[in-house]
C-alpha cells in the first residue's frame, strides 16, 4: 500500500510527466495525433486535482455547476461575440455542442479549482471575497500565456487578437467561478500547485519554442 506521502508524489510526477511528454511530442511529426489527445491529458490532470481536493458531494456539485457555467459562456461567447470577443474553437479540445467543446468546460473547472485551493493555502486568513479576487486574476494571467499560443494549439482562434474584453471576461467569469465554489474549496489541495505551475510552463515553453 502507497501512503499519502507516496501517492501525493506519485500524481504530482505524473502531472509533469503528462504536461513535458505533451510539450515535447509538439515538436514531433506526431504532433496531429498529440492534439487529439489533448481531451484525454486535461481529463487525467482534472481527476487528479479532484481526487487530492478533498469537499466531498458539496465540491463535486459546485463543480459540475462551474461545468455547466463555463461551458454556458462559452457557448455563448462563440455565438455573440461576448463576453469574450468573437472567436471560434478549433478541432484540439474534442467534441463540440453547439460549435462549442464540451471539455472547455473541464477547462474552466479544472484552473477553478485549482486556483481556488492554491490561494487559499497561502492566504487563508483573508475575507472569502478577497480570496476570489486574487484566483480570478490568477487565471486572467495565465490566459496571458494561453492566447497567443492558442491557434497553433489547435485549440481556439479569434478574429485579430485577444483583447482587453476578453481578459475583461475571463476575469468576471472566473470571479463568478470561484463565487459559486465557495467554502467548498477552502483546503490545502496538494497538486493545486504542481497543477498552475505545470500549465504555467508548458504555455510559457511554447513562447519560447514555437509549434513549426
Amino acid at each position: 500500500m502507497w501512503t499519502e506521502k507516496q501517492k501525493t508524489w506519485g500524481a504530482m510526477g505524473l502531472l509533469i510527466l503528462l504536461h513535458a511528454v505533451g510539450f515535447i511530442s509538439w515538436h514531433t511529426s506526431w504532433a496531429s495525433w498529440v492534439s487529439l489527445l489533448t481531451p484525454i491529458h486535461l481529463l487525467i490532470s482534472f481527476w487528479l486535482l479532484v481526487w487530492f481536493a478533498g469537499g466531498g458531494q458539496t465540491l463535486k456539485f459546485r463543480l459540475l455547476l462551474v461545468y455547466l457555467l463555463g461551458l454556458g459562456v462559452e457557448i455563448l461567447g462563440v455565438h455573440t461575440g461576448y463576453p469574450f470577443g468573437t472567436y471560434v474553437y478549433l478541432e484540439g479540445l474534442g467534441p463540440v455542442i453547439w460549435d462549442t467543446p464540451w471539455m472547455i468546460g473541464v477547462n474552466w473547472a479544472m484552473l477553478s479549482l485549482a486556483g481556488g485551493q492554491w490561494v487559499y493555502s497561502y492566504v487563508s486568513e483573508l475575507p472569502r471575497w478577497q480570496r476570489h479576487l486574487i484566483a480570478a486574476t490568477l487565471l486572467v494571467l495565465l490566459d496571458f500565456l494561453f492566447e497567443p499560443v492558442a491557434p497553433s494549439l489547435r485549440l481556439w482562434l479569434f478574429a485579430g487578437t485577444a483583447g482587453w474584453m476578453n481578459y475583461l471576461g475571463w476575469f468576471v467569469t472566473a470571479w463568478g467561478m470561484q463565487a459559486v465554489l465557495g467554502e467548498a474549496v477552502e483546503r490545502p489541495n496538494a497538486l493545486a500547485s504542481t497543477l498552475l505551475l505545470c500549465q504555467a510552463i508548458f504555455f510559457a515553453g511554447f513562447h519560447l519554442w514555437p509549434v513549426a
